[in-house]
């Protein structure tokens, strides 16, 4: 890590201090043993924004559920679920047709279904996670539940995540929160659009936190997080 960024993240910014809040509650809340699991597990997602997920879980209203739109192998999804697993206040719900990685670096060549399931056995929560085998455009279509927290990390083509919000986002309740994976960089610029393009037209909705590529909403009306 540079020394810029190091200077940064010593910084008592809001950002830095819901990171730090989220690291020590994720790292109570899993144990040690958990984490360096999660982490032997393929993807993307940095340990401060898997902790910043499980936290959210945690904070996200009880009157919606969790739901994950992209898991893979369930990098993600056992940071979310140790989460529900503590409160038991939540249904988990990951959708992701199980097509490959859209990152050559990351796709593996193996059946990411099935080793999505063994983890997600392997961890002691598969019976914690509804999962669906979908495409999640075909899910939003029949969606009505309430959402306490919309996780997006599925296709990255503009279409599809303007999509996700559109089906999803609506369905979020007072105080719930939407993140979405791969907002910065110019590896996915479709992300970054169809964010800003959502939420240019959908001010129910507050930037709360970006933590590098990870972009965090909350819907107004509900309590600030603590």
């Amino acid at each position: 890590m540079g020394l810029g960024r190091l200077i940064l993240r010593c910084l008592p910014t809001p950002t830095n201090r819901l990171c730090r809040r989220a690291m020590h509650f994720a790292e109570r809340t899993l144990g040690d043993g958990t984490i360096h699991q999660i982490e032997r597990i393929p993807g993307c997602l940095s340990r401060e924004q898997g902790a910043l997920l499980c936290y959210l879980a945690d904070q996200s209203p009880e009157t919606g559920c969790i739901v994950e739109i992209g898991s893979f192998m369930g990098r993600s999804t056992l940071w979310l679920a140790g989460s529900v697993k503590r409160s038991r206040r939540h249904k988990l719900y990951s959708i992701d047709p199980h097509e490959g990685h859209e990152r050559p670096d990351i796709e593996t060549g193996v059946d990411s279904y099935k080793a999505f399931l063994a983890n997600i056995r392997d961890a002691g929560v598969a019976d914690l996670v509804t999962v669906l085998r979908a495409k999640s455009q075909a899910v939003a279509g029949a969606w009505s539940e309430p959402i306490g927290l919309l996780w997006i990390d599925g296709s990255h083509a503009y279409e599809d995540v303007l999509a996700d919000l559109e089906g999803f986002a609506r369905h979020v309740v007072p105080g719930g929160f939407v993140t979405l994976h791969d907002t910065r960089g110019h590896r996915f610029p479709g992300v970054r659009r169809a964010m800003f393009e959502y939420f240019a037209r959908h001010a129910e909705f507050t930037p709360i936190a970006r933590l590098r590529n990870m972009s965090i909403h909350q819907r107004t009306g509900g309590g600030a997080i603590s």
